[in-house]
């Protein structure tokens, strides 16, 4: 991998994400999820990331954030590399243990050594750029990636353990014990992300009643979705609404 040259460097835990305008932008951003969860353009295209995952913008890419209702642990670099990084836009499920301790080693280098964080900095990316790199050419095996296009195309309908065993030919528990392994949680709380993440988004686009909105999100009753939508965002529907 080529030389990497560091300009800019974020470990935000402590207060909501700040939005980014649309821009184009000429140098590479690599974003980490640790906790939370994000909400993203690129290129005009919604991406949500969810703990676990990672996103790659190059140069010339449309870069856009949207507001955060949440806290959210990420970590951001912003750099020059010459040549091709060769990773995917969006990396699902690739900040492993090894990379979190890298993450962990560079928090502790700045804060005893606040001069030595540029250039400490651009080494232990370069270590991570390699771990993604492994990450991405692993995979997830077929089972895993049967069962995410599933639940992206079947999102709205009524979805369980048995009926992915039936369409995979696994058993349910063997299902949800290979995809909590390599997904960092399990098919039903990853499920229950997406629908959660696809609500705000109908809330906030105000087309819909909650109702519409829980048929279309696959939740059937818009009791359930205030629910689960208070649990995992800490609003109500209508709350979420207002304050954003």
């Amino acid at each position: 991998m080529n030389e990497i040259s560091v300009f800019y460097l974020r470990h935000n835990k402590e207060i909501q994400p700040p939005p980014i305008r649309a821009k184009a932008i000429q140098f590479f951003d690599l974003t980490l999820v640790l906790e939370g969860e994000f909400h993203y353009r690129l290129n005009g295209r919604d991406v949500t990331l969810l703990a676990g995952d990672a996103i790659l913008f190059v140069p010339g890419d449309l870069r856009e954030r949207c507001p955060a209702d949440c806290r959210t642990d990420y970590v951001s670099f912003n750099f020059y590399v010459n040549g091709d990084l060769s990773l995917p836009a969006v990396m699902r499920g690739t900040v492993d243990r090894e990379i979190k301790l890298l993450i962990s080693t560079l928090d502790t280098i700045r804060r005893s050594r606040p001069a030595a964080g540029e250039e400490i900095s651009a080494p232990v990316l370069h270590a991570i750029l390699l771990l993604l790199r492994e990450a991405t050419r692993r995979k997830h095996s077929p089972l895993t990636e049967q069962i995410l296009s599933f639940l992206g195309e079947h999102l709205g309908e009524r979805i369980t353990l048995e009926e992915i065993g039936r369409l995979t030919f696994f058993s349910p528990v063997y299902c949800d014990t290979v995809f909590k392994k390599e997904m960092g949680r399990s098919i039903i709380d990853y499920l229950l992300e997406l629908r959660v993440s696809e609500a705000k988004k109908l809330i906030l686009a105000g087309t819909h009643s909650l109702n519409e909105i829980a048929e279309l999100t696959g939740f059937g009753d818009s009791n359930y979705l205030s629910r689960v939508f208070k649990k995992r965002t800490g609003y109500t529907p209508m709350q979420y609404k207002k304050s954003h």
